[in-house]
């Protein structure tokens, strides 16, 4: 058989299984990305064809991560934005900051030249910096101004949970993402342009509200979802494998393996009950549980037992169902209660050390 052909793309150094650390960041932790084939190939194809990358998928798999971690391969700078249900269209574009101007506008004589400033007032948003970084560190707060204002290798713009907004906002973008360029009120000339560098813009949504239909026809659509070769239970423990296959330590001291400190029978473990308790509440048609209660977990317990296996063990059995089962009472249905007995009698485990 001959082997596949080696896309010229700079995602195809990347290989479906391995695990990426993204290090910290302002307002990001550290963190591990395990990458898929369909994320690798869904962003081959975004990027070839200068398309937006919409991930959808239910909450906790990965679909926010994966921007912050094609930054990182791509070594291009991540600018984010979460939508809520108050978010405006043109606040992608500019911000203008009525409430300072009014501050100063109170202050009197002494704000009067303030006041003329006009580029005081006015904050670009994730799009102005993606399409027009030189031109949008002149409006940047005080606070942005000691990021490096090098210009990037090129830009990765996270428009997070989009459907939490109307139709305006998807619909706002598809002038955007057509012309790649745009106004706004402070600057005479557009910003960005058809032989500009256009970033790459992933956009998740949770499928919260429908969204139009002429907008997911511009987007490149991967949806996230467990690895079909494998059941849930063992896609739960290779993640949570990733997450804890290296502990975060001072950089003078030695950094020993975290499966060492996270083990191998309290993923399964953590897997088994929330397998069990998805499928007590998926049969109610409620909410399940998924990868990120699992993750919180297994968080937890490293946090409060580390390195003690025992003793992660049972308080797996104790905390678990504050984690997992968030739906509240439902009458007749001990099963997904919150004094539901853990599975395999996790809490009556000894709480020895190892």
């Amino acid at each position: 058989m001959t082997a596949p052909a080696t896309p010229n793309s700079p995602f195809a150094a990347l290989q479906p299984g391995a695990v990426q650390e993204l290090g910290e960041s302002p307002g990001q932790a550290r963190a591990w990305h395990q990458w898929s084939a369909a994320e690798i190939d869904a962003l081959t194809l975004a990027y070839a064809a200068r398309r937006p990358l919409l991930v959808r998928g239910e909450p906790g798999t990965g679909k926010t991560q994966l921007a912050r971690a094609a930054a990182d391969a791509l070594g291009w700078r991540l600018h984010a934005e979460t939508i809520h249900p108050r978010f405006e269209p043109p606040e992608l574009l500019a911000r203008f900051d009525a409430v300072r101007r009014l501050a100063d506008a109170q202050a009197g004589a002494a704000a009067e030249e303030k006041l003329k400033d006009l580029k005081r007032y006015w904050r670009p948003g994730v799009l102005w910096k993606a399409f027009g970084w030189e031109s949008a560190q002149d409006f940047l707060a005080d606070g942005e101004r000691g990021i490096d204002p090098a210009a990037p290798a090129g830009h990765v713009v996270l428009i997070d949970e989009i459907d939490k907004a109307d139709s305006d906002l998807p619909n706002s973008l598809l002038e955007v993402l057509a012309q790649r360029s745009f106004r706004v009120e402070p600057l005479p000339q557009p910003i960005g342009g058809p032989n500009a560098q256009p970033p790459l813009i992933v956009i998740t949504t949770n499928e919260e509200r429908e969204l139009p239909a002429a907008f997911l026809r511009r987007c490149i659509v991967l949806t996230q979802q467990p690895d079909p070769g494998m059941s849930y239970r063992d896609w739960l423990v290779r993640r949570g494998a990733a997450h804890f296959a290296e502990l975060p330590a001072d950089p003078s001291t030695p950094s020993p393996p975290r499966a060492e400190l996270i083990a191998a029978v309290i993923l399964e473990q953590a897997a088994d009950q929330l397998v069990s308790d998805r499928q007590q509440v998926s049969n109610l048609n409620l909410p399940p549980p998924g990868l990120a209660e699992y993750l919180d977990l297994l968080y937890a317990l490293h946090e409060l037992f580390p390195g003690q296996t025992g003793a992660q063990r049972q308080w797996l059995g104790r905390l678990s169902a504050y984690g997992y089962l968030k739906q509240g009472v439902v009458a007749g249905q001990s099963g997904v209660s919150q004094t539901r007995a853990p599975i395999d009698g996790l809490a009556e485990a000894p709480a020895e050390n190892g």
